[in-house]
This record gives structure tokens, C-alpha cells and sequence, in this order.
């Protein structure tokens, strides 16, 4: 099994606006949290081998619906939420195992931005750390100690900071905590503690590097590295890793127009050596990459049809270490979830069939990649994919995708284009979007289509006339006797 979606809360549940917050506090659980459509908190919590239980944990006017919410978990038997209230004060809750969620409040009203974000982290089990945007632009912390009581502080002065911007912060190891925010100029600001010292403030990118209005997230994937990413005001994704004993480096992860200057952005490292991040992008789509150690960032589209809001948030978690969850916000105030589990896959609804899958060829052929395919009820039809080749030859690239129906038709998806390596020049990338309409597809959904089964094939080598139709032959073919099929009935090209 690989990527599955599923509707979490339905249509009119959650404000269009405003974070999504996230934990698994045991490999066998996972709980989320989002601001609803009356300004309730609304949760959903889940253990393995049950479905997914939603609640109430604050009633309607308890949550701004265009602010920050952010969640811990600082030992396996407790959560903490925290989430800014309209009135602009920053409202809390706590769940210890056994009893039921305490609710208080942080700080007073007009202490918060209601459109500004909000971040947390927990160093060591006895203690929380949490950070939040104020009216003027300051940056405002607090943290607990366990026996103690709460105590606030100021970590950058008014004006630091976008009203509307995100927050996002991390602990690598026990005795350090780092914490980055929007500038009210574009610029991305950070800020660095060491257990014994104060805090200490940078810049880590200059004015007009991010959008103000974006989402920030981080993770530490292992103990001497750090890696930031933001909505830059041109719609592109930037990025920034840190490793110890060397300075920032920045790059783009996805250029100008891939992701909405108002969406959010999330990240997860399932292992030591991987990390993927998420972003909502201008059409409402949900847009992926991840990397691997000695690879490149590959991107593909999580969630190919447009549905996301594009001023919503989005959050994932990776609860054991062949799993990932990811949450966003639709466009309709529903609340979506894709989860993976390792390997191809092919998601059949009834509203929806879906197919993705990485590409990877013999060795010595250095290119690799991944093809998306997705079919709707309406007839409409998404493909795109990306290929790369990282080696000195380049090569003519074909991908094939054929889908039988239970009467034998067979219906293929096509591609064909080239990547070019080190020994010649030309884009070392073949990227592909596709999108079209079919009423035949539409028209003859409930017979055919939701129940058909799919293969595919790729090439990578010198063009060979009539090549891709062979892979289209050949690919029938064993549909059609895996059916039980004496012959394929009919082949139609989709794409």
C-alpha cells in the first residue's frame, strides 16, 4: 500500500483559513487539530486498528479562524495545544492519559496577533517551549518547567515580525532550541538558544525573500542538522539546511508560481536519512518533494486535483518509520488526509481512481522518477510525472500506464520525452502535466472504470519506432490474461 486520501471532516467543518496541527505521541496514534468553521477547536484522534474519532475540545468564538495552532507532545502519555483566540490572546489545553482535556488561557487578550502564527517545542520531557506572533510585531515566548508555573518573555521587539506570517521552531538536542519568523519586510528572521546563554538573533534571508503571508516549517532530522522551508512572495518554495560547524545554505525547492504565497507548508523525516515537505499550490492541488541522503529533491503531486484551500494550512506526521500522514484544509472547509505506506499503489473510490508510483530502471541507467495518474467521476483526467538523469548519457524516456475494465477494454495513458546527461547539453529533467477532459469516461464510470486494474511500463534507451505502442500491446496483454481474458477486447488512448 502507498498513498490512500480519505475525507476526514466533511464540507462546512473547518475555517478555510488558519493552521492544522498534528502529533503521534506512540507509534499507534495520531491525533489532529484545526480551528472550525465557527470558531470552535475541533480534534480527531486515532489508534491502530480503529477509525478515526472527531471531538470538540473548545466551543464556537474559542479560536481566531485565521490563526496559528501548533501542538506537543513531551512524553508519551501527555499532549499540549495551544491556538490564538479572536479577542488575540493565546488559549491552551492539556491531556494527560486517563483524564479528560484542561483548557486555559496563556495569555490575556491583545496579546497575539489572531492572524499571526504560532510554534512550540519541547527540548526534554519536563519542559515546553511556546512562541507566538503579537499585535505590535513582537515575538513573544513562554515556557514551563515541570512544577512550575508558566512564565512569558519578549524574544524580538514590535515590529520583528509579519502579523500575518508563520512560525516555526525545533529542538536538534536537549540543550538548544531554534525559532524562525517572517519580517514584516519579507525578510526571514531567526533565533538560536544554548542552555547557559541567551537568545541570539539572525537573518537568515534578506527583505523580500518570503512571503508574508506564508507558511514556515522545520525539522532536525538528526542531532547535527537543521532544514527551514517558506513561500517565497513569487509562489516559489525556498529552502535552507544548517549542519554543524558550517553556515546556512539556501537553495529553491520549487520555483516562482509552485505554491500560494498564503498557504502552508509542513515537513516530516520518517528516518534519519529522508525528509519530505507539502505545500498547497495556487490551483489548490497539494504539491510533495523528498529527498533521500546522496540523492536530489524529486517533487511529485500528492493530491493532483484542485480542492486544497489555498489560505489553509497544512500538517504531517511520521508515527513509525514506514508510515507517512499528511492533513490539509479543502477549499469547501472539509479537512483531507493522505497517509503512505512504502510501494506503488492505486487508489479506487467511487468518486476516484488513483495511481502513482516511483520509477527506477537497471543499473546503470542513472535516471529515475515518478508518474501520477488520476481519474475522476466527472471524466476529468490528470497525468504528470518527472524524470531526472544524474548520470553522463542521456535518454530517450517512455512511460506507459493501461487500466482494463472488467469487459476487457483496455485504455492507455502515454508519455514519451528525454533527459539529457552531463555529455550533453540540455535539461537533465523531463517534467509532464496533463490535463484533460473525457465524457466517455464520465459516461461509462460506474461500468468500467471504478473497478478497473492498471499495469505500466517505462523505458529509458534510444527512441525505437513503434515502441510505445509494443509496451501498450504487451501491457494489455497481461491484464487481459490476468482477468481470465481470452484476447483484450479493445485498446482506446486516454492520453
Amino acid at each position: 500500500m502507498a498513498w490512500n486520501y480519505f475525507e476526514l471532516a466533511p464540507g462546512g467543518s473547518s475555517a478555510p483559513t488558519g493552521g492544522v496541527a498534528a502529533v503521534s505521541r506512540i507509534p499507534t496514534s495520531m491525533e489532529l487539530w484545526h480551528a472550525g468553521a465557527d470558531g470552535s477547536v475541533q480534534g480527531a484522534f486515532w489508534y491502530e486498528g480503529a477509525t478515526w474519532q472527531r471531538y470538540e475540545l473548545a466551543p464556537a468564538g474559542s479560536a481566531s479562524l485565521t490563526g496559528g495552532i501548533t501542538a506537543v507532545s513531551r512524553i508519551p502519555t501527555s499532549m499540549e495545544l495551544w491556538w490564538m483566540g479572536p479577542n488575540g490572546s493565546v488559549q491552551g489545553a492539556f491531556w494527560y492519559d486517563g483524564a479528560a482535556w484542561q483548557r486555559y488561557e496563556l495569555a490575556p487578550a491583545g496579546s497575539a496577533s489572531p492572524t499571526g502564527g504560532i510554534a512550540a517545542a519541547s527540548r526534554a520531557p519536563g519542559t515546553i517551549e511556546v512562541w507566538w506572533v503579537a499585535a505590535d510585531g513582537s515575538v513573544q515566548g513562554a515556557f514551563w518547567y515541570d512544577g512550575a508555573a508558566w512564565q512569558r518573555y519578549e524574544l524580538a521587539p514590535a515590529g520583528s515580525a509579519s502579523l500575518t506570517g508563520g512560525v516555526a521552531a525545533v529542538s536538534r538536542v536537549p540543550n538548544s532550541m531554534e525559532l524562525w519568523w517572517m519580517g514584516g519586510n519579507g525578510s526571514v528572521q531567526g533565533a538560536s538558544w544554548y542552555e547557559g546563554a541567551t537568545w541570539q538573533r539572525y537573518e537568515l534571508a534578506p527583505a523580500s525573500s518570503a512571503s508574508p503571508t506564508g507558511g514556515i516549517t522545520a525539522v532536525a532530522r538528526i542531532p547535527t542538522s537543521m532544514e527551514l522551508w517558506w513561500m517565497g512572495p513569487n509562489g516559489s518554495v525556498q529552502g535552507a539546511f544548517w549542519y554543524d560547524g558550517a553556515a546556512w545554505q539556501r537553495y529553491e525547492l520549487a520555483p516562482a508560481g509552485s505554491a500560494s504565497p498564503t498557504g502552508g507548508v509542513a515537513v516530516a523525516s520518517r528516518v534519519g536519512g529522508t525528509i519530505e515537505v507539502w505545500w498547497i499550490a495556487p490551483d489548490g492541488s497539494v504539491q510533495g518533494a523528498f529527498w533521500y541522503e546522496g540523492a536530489t529533491w524529486q517533487r511529485y503531486e500528492l493530491s493532483p486535483l484542485a480542492g486544497a484551500s489555498t489560505a489553509g494550512g497544512i500538517a504531517a506526521v511520521s508515527r513509525v518509520p514506514g508510515s507517512l500522514e499528511v492533513w490539509w484544509k479543502g477549499g469547501n472547509r472539509s479537512v483531507r488526509d493522505a497517509y503512505w505506506y512504502p510501494g506503488g499503489y492505486a487508489v479506487e473510490h467511487s468518486n476516484i481512481v488513483h495511481i502513482h508510483d516511483n520509477v527506477t530502471f537497471r543499473a546503470g541507467v542513472a535516471v529515475g522518477g515518478w508518474f501520477d495518474l488520476a481519474l475522476t467521476r466527472l471524466g476529468d483526467i490528470s497525468f504528470s510525472g518527472h524524470f531526472n538523469d544524474s548520470g553522463l548519457d542521456s535518454y530517450d524516456m517512455s512511460l506507459v500506464v493501461v487500466l482494463m475494465t472488467p469487459n476487457g477494454l483496455a485504455y492507455s495513458v502515454t508519455h514519451e520525452g528525454r533527459t539529457y546527461g552531463a555529455l550533453e547539453p540540455g535539461s537533465a529533467d523531463d517534467n509532464w502535466v496533463v490535463n484533460t477532459h473525457s465524457d466517455f469516461v464520465a459516461a461509462n464510470w460506474d461500468q468500467q472504470f471504478v473497478s478497473s486494474v492498471w499495469r505500466w511500463n517505462a523505458y529509458a534507451g534510444s527512441r525505437l519506432e513503434g515502441a510505445v505502442a509494443d509496451m501498450v500491446a504487451g501491457l494489455a496483454k497481461q491484464l487481459a490474461e490476468a482477468l481470465g481474458k481470452a484476447a483484450v477486447a479493445a485498446v482506446v488512448a486516454l492520453i
